[in-house]
């Protein structure tokens, strides 16, 4: 386990040696304490923004304005390219509307997101209920894959990020039942390159999350949640403006985050037994 002091300091190294931008925030929801790097500087989120999305739908739900057991079908036109499996399935495909959050959350799906943004009305409306819920910070752009500007699909701080998975923690996203189903969700997240990246195990410390992946940013926000009494801390971990751009799992944003993922574990780890680390991930000189 790392002190206060030692988890700081390996926060300051990894961000000294990154390329780019570092953001991150790190709350244990029992103590309350915090770990911070940059927690309010505006960042690009990438499919991150996508946690959001999924509120909001619910948010409409309960105002009878969606339903969630509705059908929804693929047409040749809502198909995008990216993450997801729905772009490379023939048109036509029929699911409910509650299966495009799913596979927004799990698959990152890109189709699943912009079908949902229409169906929430559009990007304006989606930025609307989304500060409606408390969170104005989270402002998305325009439907994955349709900037003609080049701008970010979505921006927002560490720290908004960061109170979003804490409140669904809390049960105040919502209603305490959607805020469960999203984090029932959010533990289905297929893709453990970024924050559990140097973790030993597949599912130990439990994670509720989702990832971001667009050139020369990597992000994970989520929840994790400690063996034991060791409680959960929300987290948003970032590397942004990085300069490598490639979208390889040996990218340096995958080994940024991960390494935060690293430090946050290793700060709140009640035990029994050492951090459930890959060796050789902390800096010298800091246990693991």
């Amino acid at each position: 386990m790392l002190s206060r002091a030692e988890a700081g300091s390996a926060v300051e190294a990894v961000a000294a040696a990154c390329t780019g931008h570092v953001g991150l925030v790190a709350r244990h929801l029992g103590t309350g304490e915090e770990l911070s790097w940059n927690q309010d500087a505006t960042i690009q989120t990438a499919s991150t923004v996508k946690v959001a999305i999924y509120a909001e739908v619910l948010r409409q739900a309960r105002l009878g304005l969606v339903d969630t057991g509705a059908r929804a079908v693929t047409q040749e036109q809502d198909l995008v390219g990216g993450s997801g499996v729905l772009s490379v399935l023939r048109p036509g495909l029929t699911c409910t509307v509650a299966d495009l959050c799913t596979l927004m959350i799990v698959l990152s799906d890109n189709t699943a997101t912009n079908m949902l943004i229409d169906l929430l009305g559009g990007v304006h409306a989606v930025n609307k209920g989304v500060a409606a819920l408390g969170f104005p910070g989270i402002l998305l752009d325009h439907k994955v894959g349709l900037s003609a500007t080049g701008r970010p699909l979505a921006t927002a701080t560490p720290s908004t990020l960061a109170r979003l998975m804490a409140s669904l923690e809390a049960g105040t996203v919502v209603d305490e039942a959607a805020s469960q189903e999203m984090l029932s969700t959010l533990r289905n997240q297929q893709d453990r390159s970024l924050f559990p990246r140097y973790f030993l195990e597949s599912d130990t410390p439990a994670l509720a999350h989702k990832t971001g992946c667009v050139r020369g940013f990597r992000g994970d926000i989520g929840v994790l949640y400690l063996p034991g009494d060791g409680g959960a801390v929300a987290y948003c971990a970032v590397a942004d403006r990085l300069e490598d751009q490639t979208m390889t799992a040996l990218a340096e944003g995958e080994q940024v985050v991960g390494k935060l993922g690293a430090i946050v574990l290793a700060r709140w780890w009640p035990g029994p037994g050492p951090v459930p680390l890959r060796p050789g991930v902390l800096r010298p000189g800091i246990p693991s």
